[in-house]
Formats: structure tokens, sequence, C-alpha cells
């Protein structure tokens, strides 16, 4: 198995040699600063552009979560999110220290994911060459998710960065062994699921990894400290099962209403933009523009990349499917972006010329320029709100059409602890009168609650505003239930996503 190890070191000699020497000098001194230019220009488009845009609904929450004490931030967490308080917590702290503007509330996710990027062009470049870290960086930085996540206050982004930083340290201690590798990588392994419980499923392939290592015979390490590392990162991680057990017992309080859908798969396994670099890659190798010089990595270093990108999509596609838990959010899918970026990289970086590489970027770059750059996150809940409260007064009452899923449960609403986060929204984005949040979803099971909410506002308020998605079933049901009680309607406005509507009594 050394000889193997060998042969790809001598292999990889070969690739970063003919990345250099393959093409002439002009195009060797301008290759790799295109290439970061690349970089740089889609980590602003689509991390920064958006940092300063209106919170969407899930940053309103985070808000909710932070905006009290120590204590109040832990009981939220637990109590709301339903997740460890460890971003939250570290959140809690930053805001102490650079406020809670929209762009320092996201800044911590954009500080994590340009440390994920830089793990990822380490574990590339150690597992593959120069050249695929170099691509593998630009591919992760416009990977859907990544994109999003990179300007979200959610705990997405450290919860990846953590992924990475732990997938490196531990192929770092296979390759030279060490003790405090080894504790490295047991820590940063631990600290996973405390970002997020979901993201723990990377530790299946990590975890194989390793064995299909120490099998081999490619590493120093043996089982059986490998296997007290596995026990004391499942010691540590405790906390986060006994957490768990207790979110089990009380499930239906999260209805979260969803059905497996074969274009989701497609879309979150292959983004738009992969898939223009295929087609660009086929067309330019069909006409003999370019070849490929495919040297193969070591069978370990497949294993990790592939159980990467499939043990946990495999994994929340199953539990999507035979439970009850809807598991399908991109926002999940995340953890399996830098095996992807990567495994991607790896292909373009086969092809040769250089030349032809730079065409598969620009193609990836452009195509994820018009398919995921936009001002707005999710709607502007900001401009909604503002809109809302240049009519409203202290005698008014504004009803959120649009909300958590959790709006669809009853029992929040009478829940002292978390009703709070059904109107997340107008805390952070404060309107004068009163603020009753609505069932998220017009339905014929959620409409006689959402008929009992308005006929209160309707008995305390001189005036009612409502926000909705715009193009909801809220809109014509509005109108009809209101004139029935002698309201006249008056569409404000509309902005990204919402349409505010304000309702008057005739006699006004």
């Amino acid at each position: 198995m050394r000889d193997e190890q060998s042969r790809w070191i001598a292999a990889d000699d070969e690739v970063v040699s003919r990345d250099v020497d393959g093409v002439d000098d002009d195009d060797r001194r301008l290759h790799a600063p295109l290439l970061w230019t690349f970089a740089a220009s889609m980590v602003a488009a689509l991390w920064i552009r958006p940092m300063t845009s209106s919170l969407w609904l899930d940053e309103t929450g985070t808000w909710w979560v932070i905006n009290g004490g120590a204590h109040q931030v832990v009981q939220r967490a637990d109590a709301v999110q339903g997740q460890s308080p460890f971003y939250y917590l570290m959140l809690w702290l930053s805001k102490g220290v650079i406020g809670h503007s929209e762009f320092a509330l996201r800044l911590p996710s954009l500080v994590f994911s340009v440390a994920a990027a830089y793990f990822v062009y380490l574990l590339a470049k150690r597992l593959i060459s120069p050249e695929c870290a170099r691509i593998a960086v630009i591919m992760f930085i416009v990977w859907p998710q990544v994109a999003f996540e990179a300007s979200d206050a959610r705990p997405y982004a450290l919860a990846t960065m953590l992924c990475v930083a732990c997938a490196f340290s531990l192929v770092s201690w296979m390759d030279a062994g060490g003790i405090w590798r080894g504790a490295l990588t047991v820590l940063l392994a631990a600290s996973i699921p405390y970002a997020h419980p979901v993201s723990a499923l990377v530790l299946v392939p990590l975890g194989i990894y390793a064995i299909v290592r120490v099998a081999e015979g490619s590493t120093l390490i043996r089982g059986w400290l490998l296997a007290i590392a596995c026990v004391m990162v499942a010691l540590l991680s405790i906390p986060v099962a006994v957490e768990l057990t207790s979110l089990a017992h009380r499930s239906s309080d999260w209805i979260v209403p969803g059905a497996v859908s074969g274009w989701v798969i497609v879309t979150t396994l292959l983004p738009a933009s992969f898939a223009a670099a295929l087609l660009v890659g086929l067309i330019l190798t069909v006409r003999n523009k370019a070849r490929y010089v495919l040297a193969r990595p070591p069978r370990s270093t497949q294993v990790l990349l592939g159980t990467w990108f499939l043990v946990p999509s495999v994994a929340l596609f199953a539990i999507s499917v035979l439970t009850s838990l809807h598991l399908l959010g991109t926002r999940y899918f995340m953890i399996i972006a830098p095996a992807g970026a990567i495994i991607a990289a790896a292909l373009i970086a086969s092809l040769d010329p250089a030349r032809a590489r730079r065409i598969i970027v620009l193609a990836v770059v452009v195509v994820s320029a018009i398919d995921v750059v936009s001002r707005f996150k999710s709607g502007d809940i900001r401009g909604a709100i503002a809109l809302a409260g240049s009519v409203a007064d202290d005698h008014t009452v504004t009803f959120l059409g649009y909300g958590f899923q959790e709006s669809l449960q009853p029992s929040w609403y009478d829940d002292e602890q978390r009703k709070g986060l059904l109107t997340a929204p107008v805390q952070y984005y404060p309107m004068p009168g009163a603020t009753v949040a609505l069932p998220t979803d017009l339905t014929q099971q959620s409409a006689p609650f959402a008929r009992t909410e308005l006929e209160r506002g309707i008995d305390s308020g001189d005036r009612i505003v409502v926000i909705t998605v715009t193009g909801s079933p809220y809109g014509v049901w509005l109108d009809e239930l209101f004139e029935t009680h002698g309201y006249t309607s008056r569409t404000l406005g509309s902005v990204e996503l919402f349409t505010v509507t304000e309702f008057t009594p005739d006699s006004s």
C-alpha cells in the first residue's frame, strides 16, 4: 500500500509539473492569478453582496434567540430551535462586540465560510494537486448552499467549516501521526454535532476513511488508537445525544410538511453551474480541444470523497422518506459541498490544456452569477415591515401571514417561552401597534384558527394591516373575510416576495 502512495505522489508531481510547464510562459503567469480572480469575484458577488440586505425569516429567529441574557439564549436554543446553544452563544458574544446590524449578525458566518474555503484548499492540495485545490475553492464558493449560508445568520457555515477542518486534521493525523494531531482531530470531530446535529453525518465517512487507511497499512496509526479516538468523540458528544433524545419525545412540536422530489435530488446534488461545466467539458473533449489526463488517487482518497458526498445525502433522503422528519432543506446538504467541490475540481483539473480548464471554470462562474446572485436572502421583510409601519399607529393590529412552520401549531401561541419566535421579524424591525402571527400556510386545517385570530384583531384595533406572501391563498380569503365585517381593503404595495394590505372600517 505504501507503493501505491508513492505512485500517487509521483503522479501528483507530474500533474503539478504539467500544470506549470505544459503552457507557454504568458499562459503560465496568468493561469493561477486568473483562477484566484474568479474566486474573489464570486466571493464578492455571492457572499458579500447580500450582507446588508434584509434579514430573512430564519435569521430573525436567530435574533430572537440571542436577544437576551446568556441563560435565556441557552433556553431558547433548546426549547425553540431544538439545537445546541454553541453557535447562538458565539453570536450572542459577537453581538456584544460588533452590534446587531444585518452585517454584524452575518459576519461570523462569512468568516466561517472563508475559513472553510481555506481548509478546502488545503485538503484538495494534500489529496489531489495544487491545481485541483485552486479550482476546488471556486467550486466551493459557487455551490448554491454555500453561497446562501456564507451570509446567513445561522449555524450551517460553522458546521461546514468544522467538517472540513476535521477532515484535513484527520488526513494530517493519518499521514504524520502525533498525539497533538490526534487530540485536535478528536476535538474537531466532537465539536461538529454541537454546531448542528445533522452535520454529525459527516463523521461516518471520516470514520470509514480512517478505517481504510489503517486496514491498507498506509498510516502509522494503529487500530486500537483509532478505536480510543472514536470512543472519546462519542463520550464528548453525549450531551448532543441526550438533546436529540429529548427532541424525539417532542417531535410533534415541529410540523415541517414536504414531499421528496426528484427534481430536488438532482438540483441539490448537481447544481446548475456544475451541469454547465460538465456540458462544456464534453463539448471541448468531443472537439479535441481538450483531453483527459486522469491520475487515480489512492483508494483511501476515493473512499473519503465518495462516502463524504454520498453517505450524508443517502441518509438525509432515507430519513425524509422513512420517517416524519423532513430533512431535504438545501441547508442540510451544505455538509457535502466540500466533497462535491473537490470531486468536481479533480475532474476539471484532469483536463489539458490549461486553457480548457479556464474555459470550464469561467462557465461555472457565469452560470453561478446568473443562477445564484441575488440582492436579497429570501424576500425583503425589512421593506414589507417598513411599508406596513408607514400607516400603522398604536391602535393598529398587524398580522403576519408569513412565518415559521411552528405557526401551524396552535399550542405555540399559548406557550410563554416559545410564542415570541412567531413575531420575531417585528422584534428586529419594530413597528407601532400590536403584531399577531397567522399560520404560515392557509389550509383547510389552519383556516379556522386563522379566522379566530383575525376576528380578535378586528375587535381590538381600528386599522388592520396584513403582510402576506405575494400570490398566497391568503389574498382572496382575507378580502372575503374582512368584507363580511364591513372593512375595505387597500393594497399598500409589494416588495420582494411580500404584499402589504391595509383594511379599514367602511365608516372611516
